[in-house]
């Protein structure tokens, strides 16, 4: 028998029995404590998956039972919540949009059971707002996301993860700069935590950047200091980088496997890197083979020039015009038609 076949033969055994207590408190306290997943160690990665596939539908299973048999308990809210958070799981894990629709649908009925006290139905909401934000395309589900931010933030005016979801809202809106900064505004007045209103901070200020002619001039890993002015009367890709993060090297590495289908003689590529050991900085550029001039200046996140412009994400690729003037915040996948764009103006 094979390590697949074993451990799915083993899940719907167990699932099968699932539930075996003999009331509503042991039967909760067993739900709780599959919360704590698998007790096996896995050994590889298809073990890894194969255990948490088994231990969701197990769970899945005694989550049910539990509604079944007890539909009237005091904790079988809890109980749906949990549920449509391991239909999510699953739905992920086995990319089956059905089981997030089912999960979705699952906490709208929540949010909309006026029976439950409004703090249980603000969690349900929320769930039910990251999961949107999880699961649907920015291009194509923008309007959704942004009015789920602004109905629970409407909502529940007092909750404290009303702002955190209105910035996050804010993220599928670079090319809408006007909505972008509404939904900023929106959530600052309410956001007590410092990391967030230094995001949002962040955020506004690269927001009042844009459309207007961008200045840097710091220091660079080799040669002559990075100036942008220099460079006016070319169209400028600007690619904010570290070395400790991943995704700012590999954007590189396909940005770079993509350099040959750009009119490359026409526009300009400059980087800034927020490393501040200037060895380990050099050397991955020695690895990329970039060889674009990069500004770096050993501070890091903290540098004055990274600061004034708000950065706080990586990779953060921008686009600047012929005149200077910074037109995109977020060129990260359209970059291509950015650049034709603007070379042809």
């Amino acid at each position: 028998m094979t390590i697949r076949r074993f451990f799915l033969t083993t899940a719907f055994a167990m699932a099968s029995l699932a539930v075996v207590h003999a009331n509503a408190d042991q039967d909760w306290a067993y739900l709780l404590s599959l919360d704590a997943g698998p007790k096996k160690k896995p050994s590889s990665k298809e073990e890894t998956l194969l255990l948490a596939r088994n231990h969701f539908l197990l769970h899945r299973k005694a989550l049910e039972q539990f509604l079944q048999r007890y539909p009237s308990d005091p904790r079988a809210f809890d109980a749906k919540m949990k549920l449509a958070a391991i239909l999510a799981a699953e739905g992920k894990m086995d990319s089956d949009p059905s089981k997030v629709d089912q999960a979705l649908r699952i906490l709208a009925d929540l949010e909309a059971d006026k029976s439950a006290p409004l703090t249980k139905r603000a969690d349900a909401g929320f769930q039910r707002a990251s999961l949107l934000m999880q699961n649907v395309r920015p291009d194509r589900g923008r309007d959704l996301i942004v009015s789920t931010a602004q109905h629970f933030a409407k909502r529940y005016p007092d909750d404290r993860r009303a702002p955190r979801l209105l910035v996050e809202a804010a993220t599928v809106c670079d090319d809408k700069p006007e909505l972008k900064k509404e939904l900023l505004m929106q959530a600052l007045p309410s956001a007590s935590d410092i990391a967030l209103k230094s995001r949002i901070s962040d955020d506004l200020r690269r927001l009042d950047l844009l459309g207007k002619p961008l200045d840097i001039e710091m220091p660079s890993l080799k040669g002559a200091p990075l100036d942008l002015e220099k460079l006016r009367g070319n169209v400028v890709l600007i690619i904010f980088w570290a070395s400790d993060a991943p995704h700012s090297l590999l954007w590189l590495r396909d940005f770079r496997a993509n350099l040959s289908s750009l009119p490359q003689d026409q526009f300009r590529v400059v980087t800034v890197n927020l490393d501040t050991d200037k060895s380990r900085a050099i050397e991955k550029t020695s690895i990329l083979g970039t060889g674009w001039p990069t500004g770096f200046d050993g501070q890091g996140w903290n540098g004055s020039v990274v600061r004034s412009l708000g950065i706080n994400a990586l990779p953060t690729v921008w686009i600047v015009d012929k005149g200077g003037v910074l037109r995109s915040l977020n060129a990260k996948t359209d970059y291509k038609s950015w650049i034709q764009r603007l070379v042809r103006e």
